[in-house]
């Protein structure tokens, strides 16, 4: 096996654009209103900016969560990115630390998403669910368990 390092291109220099780290995830969204209210809502992400059309629909969002951003994107704001199909499989998840596993999968449910993969322990030291949201993306949120 080889030998890795943890900490290997964890950068210490702050982004040129205040606010932003050095990657930002792109999700696409038909209606994107709705995604900052559940994304708001359900898990407590704060939009930092939002861009309407000349007619007032929200077309673009950029959220927040713990320093960490992401783009809520429409078909009219970014036609070559596309919202999964209700009941595509994806091809991705993303992993959350947040505090209470079992608060946000109750939140979550409640706003519209679904359990995939129930409340467990990892083998890793985390207490995760997997869930999808009502716009077809998965999550994983995860905390640690404590230590007794």
């Amino acid at each position: 096996m080889r030998e890795l390092n943890w900490f290997d291109n964890v950068e210490p220099r702050v982004h040129p654009w205040p606010g932003l780290t050095w990657m930002t995830t792109g999700l696409s969204c038909d209606d994107v209103a709705a995604a900052v209210e559940f994304y708001s809502s359900a898990l407590s992400f704060v939009a930092i900016a939002e861009v309407p059309d000349d007619k007032g629909k929200l077309i673009f969002a950029r959220m927040r969560y713990r320093g960490t951003n992401f783009t809520l994107n429409s078909p009219e704001f970014d036609p070559s990115l596309k919202q999964p199909k209700p009941g595509d499989d994806s091809n991705f998840a993303f992993y959350v630390y947040v505090d209470d596993v079992r608060a946000v999968e109750s939140r979550v449910k409640l706003a519209g998403g679904e359990t995939l993969v129930p409340v467990a322990e990892q083998f890793w030291g985390d207490l995760k669910v997997r869930m999808r949201d009502p716009f077809g993306y998965v999550w994983d949120f995860a905390q640690p368990i404590q230590a007794k």
